[in-house]
């Protein structure tokens, strides 16, 4: 049954744990994950693979399965308690009120059926209207996604069109219900830079136009700062870092973040591309207290030993760091990455000074 609540904003994720259970052990992909998602916003979720990004996505539209399984938290939507939907329930709740773009288009449509069709099979499905009237909204979807000759390209097979006009047609496929939330799972990987920047405009307009909101995953910070009003920014499971765009990138507080951001080309800066040594760690074998000390430039005997909490770092900005929330007294400098690694003598021997080992651990689950 539904359960009711007033929210202010669309989506509210609240400790949301979700584990896999294998034979080399428990696997935290999703450790307790809160944020929330405001109507007309489109918010950024960025990390490495295996950070838990895919898996958080699919554990608000409970999509997680065996032996993943999703053990507590809670996710409303509209103010609607989706963790206590039934599955009949949550079946009306995919695709009417959220829809997904998935980030292989290929792959995510039927190569036996035309685009048209399958369009008008969701059309049909959500709208409960006849097959021909489908296919009459089919077409106006697949032109307000700006597809060229949209009465042609009805009867065309997945197989016959382009990398980019699939992801218009996934576009159309999941803003054909006009949802309440669009989950985009990167769907710009792949595609040329003018056809990613017209897929970004048309998500960008449809959320504004509809009042929705979007969960935009992704590995590429410039598009968050072309696109996103907000972001939030995983690793290894946990949200380390999340709050508005402009103050994150002018002054991320988290030294991941900062790593991340440094790792970007700018051109309008002229020094050599900073790089964060390690990876993402095996979900299994989690670092003990801050689970990115062994990577850390800043990582003090506290790190080790205690799991910081999430602390206030500006207006709605806030981190998961021990400098944050003061226990560690010391200054986050810019170029803590370059002078890390370069005082250490390259990347692997900085490895070695914070972590002793530079095996490249196993990444299993994003």
């Amino acid at each position: 049954m539904l359960t009711e609540r007033r929210l202010e904003s669309l989506l509210e994720v609240r400790g949301l744990h979700t584990y896999f259970y294998t034979y080399e052990g428990v696997v935290k992909a999703v450790n307790s994950v809160s944020f929330v998602l405001n109507r007309g916003e489109i918010t950024g979720l960025v990390g490495e693979s295996g950070s838990g990004k895919s898996v958080t996505a699919q554990s608000i539209v409970r999509l997680v399965k065996a032996p993943g399984k999703i053990v507590e938290g809670e996710v409303w939507l509209d103010g609607q308690d989706l963790m206590s939907c039934s599955e009949h329930e949550m079946q009306s709740v995919r695709g009417r009120m959220i829809s997904t773009i998935f980030q292989e288009p290929r792959a995510a449509l039927n190569p036996l059926f035309t685009v048209g069709d399958q369009i008008g099979r969701v059309i049909q499905l959500r709208e409960g209207c006849s097959r021909k009237a489908a296919e009459g909204l089919a077409i106006e979807v697949m032109r307000a996604v700006e597809i060229a000759d949209p009465e042609r390209r009805a009867g065309a097979y997945p197989h016959e069109l382009s990398g980019g006009m699939c992801q218009r047609i996934m576009v159309a496929i999941a803003l054909s219900a006009n949802p309440l939330l669009l989950i985009a799972d990167e769907p710009t990987t792949g595609l040329d830079v003018t056809v990613q920047a017209q897929v970004l405009d048309l998500i960008r307009l449809r959320v504004k136009s509809a009042g929705s909101a979007c969960l935009f995953i992704t590995h590429d910070l410039g598009v968050v700062a072309e696109l996103c009003e907000r972001v939030i920014v995983m690793y290894a499971g946990r949200v380390v870092e999340q709050g508005p765009v402009a103050e994150i990138f002018s002054n991320p507080r988290h030294p991941y973040t900062q790593g991340l951001i440094a790792s970007t080309l700018r051109v309008d800066i002229n020094k050599p591309i900073s790089t964060i040594p390690g990876t993402v760690p095996d979900a299994v074998l989690l670092p003990s207290g801050c689970t990115f000390h062994p990577r850390c430039p800043f990582a003090e005997e506290l790190c080790e030993q205690e799991e910081p909490s999430m602390a206030a770092a500006g207006m709605q900005h806030r981190a998961r760091c021990h400098i944050v929330s003061g226990r560690i007294e010391g200054e986050m400098r810019e170029d803590a990455w370059e002078l890390a690694v370069a005082q250490a003598g390259g990347t692997d021997s900085f490895l070695q000074s914070v972590q002793g080992d530079t095996t490249d651990p196993e990444v299993g689950i994003e």
